[in-house]
Parts: structure tokens; C-alpha cells; sequence
């Protein structure tokens, strides 16, 4: 459903910005003025149709690359090939889910210094991504085994590649919303608002009592959390820590 709406914006706004085309001719002869009232217009459609932030991205680039593509007469079997790439990198966006987010640095470093405090032998990184803070935990803590959860095929695969020298380390494909989480002391997320309400009531059934949850960016709704936590990255990230009671 969510792709269907993001469809119907790309068409409205297109339909829209030619028949403007068709009374102001200003439209008509500067492409890229055309470009930017309908990328405006896809924009507007996808905040009035509800649709997540970063579908924001997609309509503002999408009809301009499109554009530019077209300007170098690249054969089709290279327009399919990007389709293919975009789709198996950002899959849980085109499934109208969850985008590829990545955690810095800080956020790693901050993860593995609430783990230290924790007696974890099990941990989990539910939408980790190319292995942003799996790995880094892992290669810190090689008692602890990590299981970094990714549903997008290459950031999944990416992710196994650079951990495949690591015993203490998986890169597993599972659906977040079936599984069992009693085995995790500790588990984090980089997900979005979209999923945590359900991602919580999965925590809240299957984690142990006493464990930890930490999400990052993103606190989960009607939960009381027990720490939050400021990171001095770029995107100014919070750690939203919860016990499980």
C-alpha cells in the first residue's frame, strides 16, 4: 500500500506539472524548472498521503535522475541493473518498512560501554545494517555472540562478508516479528517509529526479565525508559535505554 501511494504521488505530480506546462510556457522550455515543480509536487502528495520522511528523499531525486539518465542514452539493461541494486540495498523501503539506516561510530562505542556494565553473554542487532554496530561489538566482546538481524539481501550480505572472521559472530536474515527473544541480554535497534510499536510488544512478550533494550534515535511507545542517552555525533543521536520488567 505504502508503495501504491508513493506511485500515485510520482503521477499526480507529473500529471499536474504538464498541463501547467501546457499554459506557461516557462515550464515547457527550462527543463529544470519542470524538474523541481514536480519533484515539489511529489513532495507535497507524499507528506498530505502520510507517507514516512524519508519518502521525502526518494520524490525530490526521483524524476530529475531519472532525467539525467535519460540525458546519456545508457542502454536498458543498465536502468534495470540500478532498479535491481536500489531495490535489494533499501528493501525495507520499497516494502513500505524500514529504510537502511546506519549508526555511526559514537553510537558503537556507546553500545559497547552500556554492554560493559551488563552481564551479556547473547546480543542482538535487530536492522543492523552492513554491521555498523554488530561488528564492532563483536570484535569487543569475543565471549559475547552477537547475531546481527538484517532483512535487506546486500547490507545482509555485506554485513556477513566483513564478519565471516569472527566466531562470535551471525548475519541472519530473520523476520524480526516471529521470532523469540528470550536468549538476548542485551538487544538494539535502528529501526523507525513505523515498527517500534510492534517491535515492542514483541520485546516486551519474549525478552527475559532483567534484560536490555536499547533503541537508538526512536523511543518505543508507552515504554518508561530507564536512561537516555545523548551521543555527540552528526545526527545528534539519543539511546533510549529500557529494563524489562
Amino acid at each position: 500500500m505504502t508503495l501504491f501511494r508513493a506511485f500515485l504521488c510520482q503521477v499526480i505530480a507529473l500529471a499536474i506539472t504538464l498541463t501547467a506546462a501546457y499554459f506557461l510556457p516557462i515550464l515547457h522550455y527550462y527543463p529544470a524548472i519542470f524538474l523541481v515543480c514536480q519533484s515539489a509536487l511529489a513532495v507535497a502528495g507524499s507528506r498530505f498521503l502520510g507517507l514516512p520522511k524519508w519518502w521525502m528523499i526518494i520524490h525530490l531525486l526521483f524524476l530529475p535522475c531519472v532525467f539525467i539518465f535519460f540525458m546519456f542514452s545508457l542502454p536498458a539493461w543498465v536502468y534495470l541493473g540500478i532498479v535491481v541494486v536500489m531495490t535489494l540495498v533499501f528493501w525495507g523501503t520499497v516494502r513500505g518498512d524500514v529504510p537502511l539506516f546506519l549508526s555511526s561510530s559514537d553510537v558503537a562505542l556507546s553500545v559497547i560501554a552500556l554492554m560493559e556494565e551488563e552481564k551479556v553473554k547473547k546480543f542482538a542487532d535487530l536492522g543492523a545494517g552492513v554491521g555498523s554496530v554488530a561488528l564492532p561489538v563483536a570484535k569487543e566482546f569475543s565471549q559475547i555472540h552477537v547475531d546481527a538481524w538484517e532483512r535487506a539481501p546486500i547490507p545482509w550480505l555485506i554485513s556477513l562478508l566483513r564478519g565471516k572472521r569472527l566466531l562470535n559472530y551471525t548475519a541472519t536474515r530473520r523476520n524480526l516479528f516471529d521470532a523469540n527473544f528470550a536468549d538476548y541480554d542485551v538487544i538494539f535497534a535502528f529501526l523507525s517509529p513505523r515498527v517500534m510499536p510492534e517491535l515492542g510488544e514483541q520485546l516486551k512478550k519474549t525478552m527475559r526479565k532483567g534484560t536490555l533494550f536499547i533503541s537508538s534515535s526512536f523511543p518505543a511507545p508507552d515504554w518508561t525508559p530507564e536512561k537516555a542517552l545523548q551521543i555527540n555525533d552528526r545526527r545528534k543521536t539519543i539511546l533510549y535505554c529500557y529494563r524489562i520488567h
